[in-house]
């Protein structure tokens, strides 16, 4: 078999971003779910349905368990629910089974501050995962993205 041209490698990564956002959007959901229901703000006690889901919650409460939930998953399992409902997967550069605590707190935090997140290489890859030796990887067949 032939390594996989840089074209080709490309076009991969690029498919991929929209797929990364999805499933940052399904995380952030669900902690915004989990925010409003257990951390609601007062000043929304009056709001209903999907308004009170979105704005209830106290933002910073819901960072730091988005920041939780990615710390703890990414280091264990490789993967996000939202990661996986994507059908994505992190993985270490060096190809270790595991992205681990290290690795994974620094691509937590780089995250968090954004920036490193949205500012990518010709590769697709955000600097926070360039930063901390890992990438984003398809779990679903080559033929279905």
């Amino acid at each position: 078999m032939t390594e996989p041209r840089e074209d080709d490698q490309l076009a991969q990564s690029s498919a991929l971003v929209g797929r990364r956002l999805i499933g940052l959007g399904i995380d952030w959901m669900l902690c915004l779910v989990i925010t409003s229901a257990f951390f609601a703000q007062e000043a929304y006690a009056d709001t209903t349905g999907i308004e009170r889901v979105l704005v209830a919650g106290d933002p910073v409460i819901t960072m730091a368990i988005w920041a939780a939930q990615h710390l703890i998953l990414v280091a264990t399992l490789g993967t996000t629910i939202g990661h996986r409902v994507a059908g994505l997967r992190v993985v270490r550069e060096d190809g270790a089974s595991m992205v681990g605590l290290p690795k994974a707190l620094g691509r937590t935090v780089l995250l968090a501050l954004v920036i490193p997140a949205v500012v990518w290489d010709p590769q697709g890859r955000g600097l926070h995962d360039r930063a901390v030796g890992t990438r984003i990887v398809s779990t679903r067949a080559a033929n279905a993205t």
